[in-house]
């Protein structure tokens, strides 16, 4: 792979990678920010040389449920028989640090979250209970990552660490099935590894992230440690596609704190899978590149499973 295409390509993964959305339902919903498969993107380890600004958005679109008459905590309220339908569309802004150093690279990026919600649910009032469905449309809560750090071991080798938080600034009312804010502060460290194979030209990477959030001040609820891991792996082609797949899995790594006795700590987790489709090309000087994806939650326990979608698409002049 040619060193300039490449500079391209994880440009706009990068892009990707910061921007890409999370749900609007914490641990307190049942999902938390990160959705099975979409914290990762391709070259996630690797931050390129060229310094200078870049914009991209994408779409992400989930689908998702718990049945069987398990309670779940939203807001304030204990519901049952959640089902969940969110879009999301980032709008995000990076820039590439100048750095005179061949062996680092540095980014900071903030991303701006239009989100669509829709959940129904039953909710209990007394002895009875009422199905229920609200839906909200709006600019969700800030994401901000002041430094992602890429370490370059060599042209094939490369690792980045990153640091993203979450602010609460989207509208948020207690009592209500849909908000878009979390209303917490969430704090996420992450590493990232890329392994490129030059001759088949295959790309392996991973990436770990830890969510720490703050109490629900509205709510007085915490939420758990969330552990998030995710690799994907890709086969590309001189014709500028690409195929693969990503796998996930999130962790629950403690209960929850200030949750009702009945949903004893409500500690969750899901694993995730599904295929991931990526083109690059040229439009004089300028790199066009689009990735789309699908996972599939399954073994959920304790969480929202369904189906997540993603389309990304960047130009970089």
């Amino acid at each position: 792979m040619k060193a300039k295409l490449m500079d391209a390509k994880v440009i706009v993964a990068l892009i990707v990678f910061i921007s890409l959305p999370s749900s609007a339902f914490a641990v307190e919903g049942g999902l938390g920010r990160p959705i099975s498969g979409m914290s990762i993107a391709p070259f996630a380890g690797v931050i390129p040389p060229e310094p200078g600004f870049v914009f991209a958005t994408g779409e992400t679109y989930y689908e998702g449920s718990i049945g069987g008459g398990r309670t779940v905590p939203i807001a304030g309220l204990l519901v049952a028989n959640v089902d969940m339908k969110a879009s999301f569309t980032p709008l995000s802004l990076l820039y590439i640090w100048n750095t005179p150093t061949k062996e680092w690279n540095f980014a900071s990026a903030v991303s701006f979250p239009l989100a669509w919600l829709e959940v129904e649910a039953n909710i209990s009032l007394g002895p009875f209970s009422v199905r229920k469905k609200d839906s909200t449309f709006g600019l969700f809560d800030l994401v901000f990552t002041p430094i992602v750090a890429s370490h370059h071991f060599s042209q094939t080798d490369h690792m980045a660490f990153s640091f993203t938080f979450w602010a609460p600034t989207g509208s948020f009312e207690k009592g209500k099935l849909v908000n878009l804010s979390q209303n917490t502060w969430t704090f996420i460290p992450g590493v990232a590894y890329t392994k490129i194979v030059p001759i088949p030209n295959i790309e392996l990477t991973g990436i770990w992230q830890m969510e720490f959030d703050t109490e629900d001040r509205a709510t007085h609820y915490q939420n758990g440690i969330l552990s998030d891991l995710e690799a994907l792996a890709i086969k590309r082609f001189k014709n500028g596609f690409g195929i693969g797949f990503v796998e996930s899995w999130i962790q629950q790594v403690n209960d929850d704190e200030g949750a009702p006795a009945a949903l004893n700590g409500f500690l969750g987790r899901a694993f995730g899978i599904g295929p991931i489709v990526t083109y690059s090309t040229k439009l004089g000087k300028s790199h066009l590149d689009f990735s789309a994806r699908w996972i599939h939650d399954f073994d959920v326990s304790k969480r929202i499973e369904g189906n997540a979608f993603n389309f990304s698409a960047s130009l970089k002049f």
